[in-house]
C-alpha cells in the first residue's frame, strides 16, 4: 500500500510504502536522497526496538550485562533451571529399582556382569554342595570365593574363571598343569597348592582348592614393611627352593612365570608352612606362549632383554622375594621396565657382554661403545635416592640371635647366586638346598632347617645346566662381583604402591 503525505515549500511530499506481508515501512522522500536515507535508518531502528522483548530493554537484564558483569549470576540461574527441570522429570517418571539397573548390565542369562565375571551372591548354593560364603579375591582371570563344601564338611576356595574364551583357554592350561602336579605330589608335601576338583557352573570353569591363609605380602604389611627375621626367611627359602626343585623334575619342567609374595600363601596364620598358588601364567619348558611375563619387581634380566627363558627365571624371582621378606621392601622396585633394569644395574652392575650382544632388546636399556663394551643409557627422569640400610649386619636387627655377620654372609652369598645375570650359571634349586645358609652346624644354634630335601627331584640325575651352577664359571662370576660386596643394603628405594591380588582367606 502507498500513502502520500502532502508537502510544502520547505518539505516536499513524503511517500510511505508498506509491505503487506512483512509489515516493513518504507519511505521515499523526493528531492533529498541523503535525508531520505537517514529517515529510513531511524525508521528501521524503531521497528527493531519494537521487536525487542520488554525485559531486554531494561539495562539490568540486557544480554550484554548478563554475559559480562553478571556472568556468575547467569551460570547460577542456568543451574537452577537445569536442576529444577531434572527434578520435575524425576517426579513424573517412576523411580528405577536396583534390580532393573542390574538387568541392564548383566549377561549370560543374568548370571554375569559386563566384565564376564559371575555375579557372586553370598549364601548361594552350587550343585547342591558348595555354599558361597564371601568373595575373597579378584583378578584379571576372574574371582575367588570362600565356600563350604557340605559333602566333605570343609571350607574351600573356588576360583571362578571369566566367561570368555581367552580366559577359559588359559585356565585349561592351568588345570592341566595342576592335575599333573597333583599326580606327582599325592602326599601334598612339596609346597604346591592342592587342586581338589573342578567343574563347569553356568558357563564358568570353577577350580576348587584347599583354603589357605593370607599371603606373604599381607605378612609384610602386618610388620609395617619392616620385614621378618632371618630365621623365618630361611624357613620360607627352604620351602620355596624345594617347591622349585619339584617343578624342575623332568616329568614336570614347569615354569611358574609369576612368583611373587602375593602368590605365596601361609597354610596357617600361626605357622611358617607355605604353598605356591596361581599357576595361571605358568607353562612347561618348550611350550612357552608369552614373552611378557613375571611381575615387574621380580622380572628376570633375560625376560627384560627379550631373550629365551627357562626355569631359571623363577630362581631370580625367588632371590628378589627373599630379600624383600627380610628387609620389608622390594629389592628392585622399578616404575617401568627401563627403570627396573636401571635399579638392577645399580646393585649388580652391567650384564655380561655376551648376554647383551645376543639380546633383542639390549639397546632399550644400554648403549654399545666403540670398544665393544656396553653402558647404561642415561635417564634424566630417574632420580637417585639414598636410603639408610634396614637389613644386614648393621641394620635394625643387629645383635639379635640368628643375625650375626656370618649368617648374613651366607644369606648374601645365596642371594647373589640366585641373582646371577646368566641363567646358565644361576644357581639351581638342587644346589640352592645344599647351600651353607640351610646347613645346621654344631656351633650354630640359629639355623632351624636342615639341608635334606624331600623332593623326588633330588634323586634324579642333573643336566649339564644344573652342574654348571657350581662350576668354575659360576664361581668366577661370583668372585668377579667385588663391586657388589661393599654394599650394606639390599634396597635403595621405598616401598611403592602396588596393585595386589590375593585369593586367600584367614582361617
Amino acid at each position: 500500500r502507498t500513502r502520500t503525505v502532502p508537502g510544502s515549500v520547505c518539505m516536499p511530499s513524503i511517500v510511505f510504502t508498506s509491505d503487506e506481508h512483512s509489515g516493513v515501512l518504507r519511505l521515499w522522500w523526493p528531492g533529498d536522497e541523503l535525508l531520505c536515507r537517514c529517515v529510513q535508518v531511524l525508521s528501521d531502528m524503531t521497528i527493531l526496538q519494537r521487536r525487542i522483548p520488554p525485559s531486554f530493554r531494561d539495562p539490568a537484564s540486557a544480554p550484554l550485562r548478563k554475559l559480562s558483569v553478571d556472568l556468575i549470576k547467569t551460570y547460577k540461574h542456568i543451574n537452577e533451571v537445569y536442576y529444577t527441570k531434572k527434578k520435575r522429570r524425576a517426579q513424573q517418571v517412576p523411580p528405577e529399582d536396583s534390580s532393573t539397573k542390574k538387568e541392564r548390565k548383566i549377561y549370560n542369562d543374568g548370571f554375569d556382569d559386563d566384565n564376564y565375571d559371575y555375579i557372586v551372591k553370598n549364601g548361594e548354593k552350587w550343585l547342591d554342595r558348595y555354599e558361597i560364603d564371601s568373595l575373597i579375591g579378584k583378578g584379571s582371570f576372574g574371582q575367588v570365593v570362600k565356600a563350604y563344601d557340605h559333602h566333605e564338611q570343609e571350607w574351600v576356595a573356588i576360583k571362578i574363571i571369566k566367561n570368555k574364551k581367552a580366559f577359559l583357554n588359559q585356565a585349561q592350561i592351568e588345570l592341566r598343569l595342576l592335575e599333573l602336579m597333583n599326580k606327582h605330589d599325592t602326599e601334598m608335601k612339596y609346597y604346591i597348592v592342592h587342586l581338589k576338583r573342578h567343574f563347569m557352573f553356568r558357563n564358568h570353569l570353577c577350580l576348587v582348592f584347599e583354603l589357605l591363609s593370607y599371603n606373604l605380602y599381607d605378612l609384610l604389611r602386618n610388620t609395617n614393611f619392616r620385614g621378618v627375621s632371618l630365621n623365618l626367611t630361611r624357613k620360607f627359602a627352604q620351602q620355596l627352593c624345594t617347591a622349585l626343585l619339584f617343578l624342575a623334575t623332568p616329568e614336570l619342567s614347569i615354569i611358574h612365570c609369576d612368583l611373587k609374595p602375593e602368590n605365596i600363601l601361609l597354610c596357617n596364620p600361626k605357622r611358617s608352612a607355605i604353598k605356591i598358588v596361581d599357576f595361571g601364567s605358568s607353562c612347561q619348558l618348550g611350550q612357552r606362549i608369552y614373552q611378557y611375563i613375571q611381575s615387574r619387581f621380580y622380572r628376570s634380566p633375560e625376560v627384560l632383554l627379550g631373550m629365551p627363558y627357562d626355569l631359571a627365571i623363577d630362581m631370580w624371582s625367588l632371590g628378589c622375594i627373599l630379600v624383600e621378606m627380610h628387609t620389608g621392601e622390594p629389592l628392585f622396585s622399578g616404575s617401568n621396565e627401563v627403570d627396573q633394569m636401571n635399579k638392577i644395574v645399580e646393585v649388580l652392575g652391567v650384564p655380561p657382554s655376551h648376554m647383551l650382544d645376543a639380546a633383542p632388546k639390549a639397546r632399550k636399556y644400554f648403549d654399545k661403545l666403540s670398544d665393544g663394551l656396553w653402558t647404561v643409557k642415561k635417564n634424566k627422569d630417574v632420580k637417585k635416592e639414598y636410603k639408610p640400610p634396614t637389613g644386614g649386619p648393621g641394620g635394625r636387627r643387629a645383635g639379635e640371635p640368628g643375625h650375626a655377620p656370618c649368617d648374613y654372609l651366607k644369606f648374601k652369598d645365596l642371594i647373589l647366586r640366585m641373582l646371577d645375570y646368566d641363567p646358565k650359571s644361576r644357581i639351581t634349586p638342587f644346589y640352592a638346598l645344599q647351600h651353607n645358609f640351610f646347613k645346621k652346624t654344631t656351633d650354630e644354634g640359629t639355623n632351624t632347617s636342615s639341608s635334606t630335601s624331600t623332593s623326588p627331584a633330588m634323586d634324579h640325575s642333573h643336566s649339564t645346566s644344573t652342574t654348571s651352577s657350581v662350576s668354575s664359571s659360576g664361581k668366577a662370576a661370583l668372585q668377579g662381583r667385588g663391586r657388589v660386596t661393599t654394599r650394606t643394603t639390599w634396597s635403595n628405594t621405598r616401598v611403592k604402591a602396588r596393585t595386589r591380588t590375593s585369593w586367600s582367606s584367614t582361617t
